[in-house]
């Protein structure tokens, strides 16, 4: 569908992408079409994983592995980009969002036709954390998909679950699991990097800052990203309270209200979501 056909054409409005940048191509087309102006601003680029051995390692087992659990769509693609050969159908995946959902599936239908899809396992989204699931909701998920029965009474014991991520993250599942009986070894597929500070990154800083746009995060890291160029650039952190910002989670718009934005609007991660919350937030003409 055409992103412009469903809603108004969102002229003079700009749209401040701060994603990873292999995470903006569909976005920055469906801008293009709606009328949006897209300044893209990346505070968060991705490396390799500090340890490539493990990270190998973890792959290559998971053939003999219940479930693993790519925390994000960056994770998700490092685990597919890196697996030495089909996803093993034994092994289920367990995702958190609608993001890590979509990125799953357009993976798994990369793969040779006639290779059987692993079971796919994602809490159902909810309206107040911006179209997207939780950990505690991923719980509940693989609870049901994992249910107790006459053979399996304690249907986590002994099971091999990987949890792929970059840097800390939060532990709830690796906990939960744990407690459970499962056997969880948690796994760095890539390492996060700060944007590198020079003149073109200032030059960007400067350009978004004095857009009147809104900003759009998918992650706290980049916010704390943000207010570590602020300082660098010895710009006052007091700017923020003019900008606007899109929120992909509640912990993320917590982070961005915490750092002073001025207003921040909850959002789904979704190409749509998006232009249709940039619709309601426009101004009437």
């Amino acid at each position: 569908m055409d992103p412009a056909a469903g809603g108004a054409i969102l002229l003079h409005t700009t749209l401040i992408v701060t994603r990873v940048p292999t995470q903006s191509g569909a976005l920055a087309q469906a801008c293009g079409q709606a009328g949006v102006r897209l300044i893209d601003f990346p505070l968060q680029h991705i490396g390799p994983p500090p340890d490539l051995a493990r990270f190998h390692a973890a792959l290559a087992a998971l053939p003999q592995t219940d479930l693993a659990v790519p925390v994000s769509p960056t994770a998700v693609a490092a685990v597919f980009a890196a697996l030495p050969g089909p996803w093993p159908a034994r092994c289920a995946i367990g995702v958190v969002g609608d993001g890590s959902l979509r990125a799953a599936r357009r993976a798994l239908t990369a793969q040779p036709e006639d290779i059987p899809w692993p079971r796919l396992v994602a809490p159902e989204t909810r309206e107040e954390l911006g179209g997207e699931g939780d950990s505690e909701a991923l719980w509940n998920a693989l609870q049901l998909a994992f249910a107790p029965g006459p053979v399996a009474t304690f249907p986590w014991a002994g099971r091999h679950v990987k949890i792929f991520r970059g840097g800390a993250g939060r532990d709830l599942i690796a906990r939960k699991l744990e407690e459970a009986g499962a056997k969880v070894k948690i796994v760095e597929a890539y390492s996060r990097l700060a944007p590198e500070y020079n003149a073109h990154t200032v030059a960007l800083l400067r350009a978004a800052l004095d857009s009147d746009g809104w900003w759009l995060f998918s992650s706290s890291e980049a916010v704390r990203n943000l207010q570590g160029l602020l300082v660098q650039a010895a710009i006052a952190p007091t700017r923020l309270h003019q900008q606007r910002a899109l929120a992909i989670h509640p912990r993320i718009a917590q982070t961005l209200r915490e750092a002073g934005f001025g207003q921040v609007e909850l959002t789904s991660s979704s190409t749509d979501a998006v232009l249709s919350t940039l619709r309601r937030l426009a101004p009437a003409t």
